[in-house]
């Protein structure tokens, strides 16, 4: 999945600001309402998602976070499901120091990046915005001179940490138990180990579309240029380029217009564009 970045007016076309942090922080916001979890702490969102990318969210609530949200506690405690969600955090942990390393690897985000490059890249992500917002997650001031890896590693520590901290308090509460009620625990650590993602990776309530999803948003900037540029493009320019990417080259085009027609996304249609979301 490779994310579009190609606009060098910051982000900016036609009104639509948005850096790369800002709209993937817009999109949890999104996504953790239609979900019912807790909001992102130190962060509102600055502009209103899409309604083909809020149409994403009800699909992931549907498929791959289905089984994660009947974790949920209830009244009747269960030991099974609390180990499922202790194997769930340690599938995230797995995810975090190994698997996200490997992704980073395989897309080609380790490659040196020439001089010129990252002149062009650099305003779009959003550097400071997220150099604030971790500060404000580590509660340093915001005239901390830490450099932003630096940041991030701490942040990660910090996240690690605390999940290893529920991991902990989970043990001592089964270490009171007795063998079946620890069997049932374990059991579901087991199930919940791979409950979101398998050991390959993938997600386990995958619809078979969640990767053509994940790479909708990964164009999101893109595709609300395209639906607002004169003249207007149309569905089949985005088709073309997604056709460029190996995983989707063989999709034909009714595969994509299933995709499309699903979350409501058209690109060209007649009249005055609209204006961008936030402006």
């Amino acid at each position: 999945m490779k994310t579009k970045i190609k606009d060098k007016n910051n982000g900016n076309a036609n009104g639509f600001k948005q850096t790369v942090f800002s709209q993937m922080m817009n999109f949890q916001c999104e996504l953790r309402s239609e979900l019912g979890v807790s909001p992102l702490p130190h962060w509102t969102a600055t502009a209103e998602a899409p309604h083909w990318t809020k149409a994403i969210c009800q699909n992931f609530r549907r498929t791959i976070f289905k089984s994660m949200l009947k974790l949920r506690p209830t009244r009747k405690f269960s030991w099974r499901n609390y180990g499922r969600s202790i194997g769930l955090m340690e599938r995230y942990k797995t995810f975090l120091t190994n698997d996200a390393p490997q992704i980073l690897e395989a897309e080609g985000f380790n490659k040196k990046i020439s001089k010129k490059k990252w002149a062009e890249i650099e305003p779009l992500l959003g550097l400071e915005e997220m150099r604030q917002y971790y500060l404000k997650i580590l509660k340093r001031p915001t005239n901390d001179e830490t450099s932003m890896p630096e940041l991030y590693e701490e942040v990660l520590k910090k996240g690690l940490a605390n999940l290893e901290k529920h991991k902990e308090v989970a043990y001592l509460h089964i270490a009171a138990q007795g063998a079946k009620t620890t069997q049932l625990f374990l059991k579901g650590m087991s199930e919940g180990y791979t409950i979101f993602l398998n050991a390959e990776g993938e997600f386990s309530g995958d619809d078979r579309r969640t990767d053509i999803h994940l790479e909708l948003l990964a164009w999101q900037y893109d595709i609300e240029k395209m639906r607002r540029v004169i003249p207007q493009k149309n569905n089949k320019h985005l088709v073309g380029e997604l056709k460029k990417l190996p995983e989707f080259k063989n999709k034909s085009e009714d595969w994509f217009k299933e995709v499309f027609k699903d979350i409501k996304l058209s690109i060209g249609r007649r009249g005055r564009p609209p204006m961008f979301a936030g402006t």
